[in-house]
């Protein structure tokens, strides 16, 4: 009996290891005729400014709009369901701060960079996607117009960085589910972004917490 069910087991991790990989290839896949998409439409519409009626330049901007809300989807996948080994270097805060924000679609929103630049110990790539969730949600409960203040703490082994927004507040029914896999309160979302957040932190050794009135986000990562 033991060992059916062991045999069941290995049976059920197995097809779940395949469809991850399956999921992985898939929305990879997907990445690049949505890249297509997005960047026509936005040259098309730079270029055409004075072509074409505003039903038609507003046209161009939902098809790129909506374009963007898939690409994002498709990343929280690939990011929940890809395990990379972490490539680990260290980085000026502000230099990764600063790329990040230019590929976030800002509209009225202010960011305040922390006071200091400290270095930190990371895998680049995965700590970008951690920012860009943040910075990106803080964006839309602000409903595209605030402030949001990042900050730092060093201490002798780790180092704090703390994302605060001046947005309303996460509902209190919502506040204990935030980094569960697949809840969600957007009509559009995944509901795996800040669980790949969780997952990325932790996989460097560090904690990621949420406080609530105002929202901040803080991150502990160890220096080495």
């Amino acid at each position: 009996m033991k060992g059916r069910r062991h045999e069941n087991f290995s049976q059920g991790l197995n097809r779940l290891v395949h469809i991850g990989e399956l999921t992985s290839r898939i929305t990879h896949d997907m990445r690049n005729p949505l890249t297509v998409i997005i960047n026509y439409s936005m040259l098309i519409r730079k270029n055409s400014k004075n072509k074409l009626d505003k039903k038609s330049l507003d046209q161009l901007s939902l098809i790129e709009d909506e374009a963007r809300k898939m690409y994002h989807q498709i990343e929280d996948v690939l990011n929940y369901v890809k395990l990379p080994p972490l490539k680990l270097h260290s980085y000026s805060l502000h230099d990764i701060l600063k790329k990040v924000i230019e590929r976030i679609h800002m509209q009225d929103v202010e960011i305040n960079l922390p006071d200091t630049n400290p270095q930190i110990v990371c895998d680049i790539d995965k700590l970008e996607i951690v920012f860009v969730n943040l910075i990106t949600n803080s964006i839309e409960a602000m409903k595209g117009t605030g402030t949001i203040t990042i900050s730092t703490t060093e201490r002798k082994n780790s180092l704090t960085i703390e994302f605060e927004d001046s947005g309303p507040g996460i509902s209190k029914e919502n506040f204990p589910r935030l980094f569960e896999p697949l809840f969600t309160t957007k009509s559009n979302g995944t509901g795996l972004g800040l669980a790949s957040c969780k997952n990325i932190v932790e996989r460097h050794r560090g904690t990621i917490t949420v406080q609530n009135s105002p929202t901040r986000f803080t991150i502990t990562i160890p220096k080495k």
